[in-house]
Order: structure tokens, then sequence, then C-alpha cells
């Protein structure tokens, strides 16, 4: 999807169409960012999806430093991490991570208001 500019965010749920539609409640948008791995580069998502303020960003990488994920949750990003990576990460981080299967539960449920 394209967004503002040229970003072009991995994903928009439900749709760059309902991104767009000024009638289309912005609080039922969904960004979703997929990058193998973070390192810096996780910041690049920011300035994607302007109307979407808080971020989604899946990753396969195992142990994020606590301090990369505390920045993460201060620019309200949050982490979707496939459950069997979750154990590389301590409990602090796990509790304001989610899921793949949560992330998709909670897509869900925001098309589900949306309609």
């Amino acid at each position: 999807a394209k967004t503002e500019g040229k970003s072009t965010p991995d994903f928009i749920f439900p749709g760059e169409s309902e991104y767009h539609e000024e009638r289309f409640d912005s609080d039922l948008l969904v960004m979703l960012a997929a990058k193998s791995s973070c390192k810096e580069r996780w910041r690049q998502i920011l300035i994607e999806a302007e109307k979407i303020p808080a971020k989604h960003l899946c990753t396969l990488q195992p142990s994020i430093s606590t301090q990369q994920t505390d920045q993460m949750k201060e620019q309200n990003v949050t982490l979707v991490v496939p459950s069997p990576l979750h154990e590389t990460y301590d409990d602090k981080q796990r509790a304001e991570m989610m899921s793949v299967a949560e992330f998709v539960e909670f897509v869900r449920h925001r098309q589900e208001q949306s309609a």
C-alpha cells in the first residue's frame, strides 16, 4: 500500500482504500511492518502510515535487547514475534509483545468492528 508521499508500509488492514477513505474510522486501521531483523532499522516504520499512531512490527529476530524494546514501546511500536521465539525474550518483553496468532485475532476483531 502507498500512504503519505512515497511511504509503502508492508501491510495495512483492512486495506489501502480504507486508509485513504476520509470517512473510514482511522481507529480501525492497523499497520504491520515486517523485518527479519530489527537492529536500528525498526525506526523506519515510524514515518509510514501517519494516520495510524500505533505500529506493529513482525520480526524473526530472537532476543532483542531490553533497551531496544523499551525504545519501541516509547514510540508506540508493538513487536509481533512467532511464539517459539518468545522464550528468547525476558518476562517484561513477552508481556508487551504479541504472537502472530494474537496479531491475527487483533486484526480480525478490528475488521469485525468496521463491518
